[in-house]
């Protein structure tokens, strides 16, 4: 059964419900009990309304309570039943008084402003626990039962002359009622919208992600390195001088042949995790191809970066080797990225002192301005 776009809309966003919900019915019930229990206090003895109804009342406010705190997913379902109990009880309420009165005009009058503004209440509590159709069906449920109510207790005891100011209050009930629903179907079609821009912002990034990392250890890959080799180029200066670290995993393939290709990943996947956290926020790390693995480092001289890759260098063994039950060591060529140099100029230069290591033993750094 295909479900219809407010019914998605409802589904969406029913989490974010329960937790406003949640928020305002707390705020409500630390407000309504102790007025509730103090108007009892007050009243009760001089008005038989307020002493049957209020107790059931705030025995069902503190279960409410209860529900809020032990059962927040039952929330929007007992807010519901909560709404719905207490527009029947007001609309009962004003029949009554209505029918009870000693004076008909005094009745009518003191209706109000109370019984005004918990009508109100209820067409803005309806909107917000309810899906937009359910909520125009309970304004419209509201509105005919107190008109209904209200002439039933008006016209027997010869109140016409407010029958008028019934009709009015009835059409303000619409009034707002069609306004909540407009700004409610407002709200659903910026929801929409933002849910759209929001998937379209995840989409962007995963594409992005997929331009410029690499799919197997998530640090830049080839084309990244390019980019900012290039950018950093034209940045390069002798008080902004540019470190490129490139290095290569000794006797790679032999970890592959011996322990197999997934412990070769698993290898690599340690190293650019490690290479991440060795480096500083602004260095890029990321991965020519193969065992072979960069470092940009803007704002690092020379020394500090043949620093980093011996820090780099002396770390691998132990926090990637040594879990994986492999032997893991590295060769690494240091030098400064020149002003104006090209990627491809520079990764040569490195690439030849990162075969120096390699010629020199392995395991080592090999550096040069």
């Amino acid at each position: 059964m295909t479900r219809s776009r407010e019914d998605w809309f409802d589904g969406l966003f029913r989490d974010s419900l329960n937790a406003l919900l949640r928020r305002v019915m707390v705020i409500a019930l630390v407000l309504g009990v102790p007025t509730i229990i103090f108007l009892f206090i007050a009243l009760a003895p001089d008005d038989p309304v307020v002493a049957w109804t209020y107790p059931p009342l705030l025995a069902f406010l503190l279960t409410y309570a209860w529900v809020l705190l032990r059962r927040p997913e039952h929330t929007v379902r007992f807010s519901r039943i909560a709404l719905i109990m207490c527009e029947t009880v007001w609309v009962a309420m004003l029949y009554y008084r209505l029918v009870t009165g000693p004076d008909i005009t005094a009745a009518w009058h003191g209706l109000f402003p109370t019984w005004l503004l918990s009508h109100v209440i209820f067409l803005l509590v309806g909107f917000l626990v309810f899906t937009n159709r359910q909520a125009l069906v309970n304004a419209a449920g509201v509105m005919v039962a107190v008109v209904g109510a209200g002439l039933a207790g008006l016209l027997p005891r010869g109140g016409e002359e407010h029958v008028l100011d019934l009709l009015r209050f009835g059409l303000y009930l619409t009034f707002i009622a069609l306004l909540l629903q407009v700004l409610s179907r407002a709200k659903a079609r910026l929801a929409v919208a933002v849910s759209a821009a929001h998937q379209a912002t995840i989409e962007a990034h995963q594409m992005r992600d997929m331009a410029y990392l690499d799919p197997l250890t998530g640090v830049a890959n080839r084309r990244r390195l390019i980019e900012e080799l290039t950018f950093q180029a034209d940045r390069a200066a002798p008080d902004h001088p540019v470190a490129v670290v490139y290095f290569d995993l000794d006797r790679f393939k032999s970890i592959n042949d011996t322990f197999g290709h997934a412990v070769g990943d698993d290898v690599l996947c340690r190293v650019a995790q490690v290479a991440s956290r060795v480096v500083r926020q602004d260095d890029v790390v990321g991965r020519l191809g193969g065992e072979e693995f960069v470092i940009v480092a803007p704002g690092t001289g020379h020394d500090r970066a043949l620093q980093l890759a011996e820090r780099l260098r002396s770390v691998l063994p132990q926090e990637v080797g040594e879990p994986l039950g492999v032997q893991v060591t590295a060769s690494f060529g240091v030098v400064t990225l020149r002003p104006g140099e090209s990627a491809t100029a520079v990764l040569t230069r490195v690439d030849g002192l990162m075969y120096e290591a390699k010629s020199g033993g392995r395991d080592r750094v090999a550096g040069a301005l």
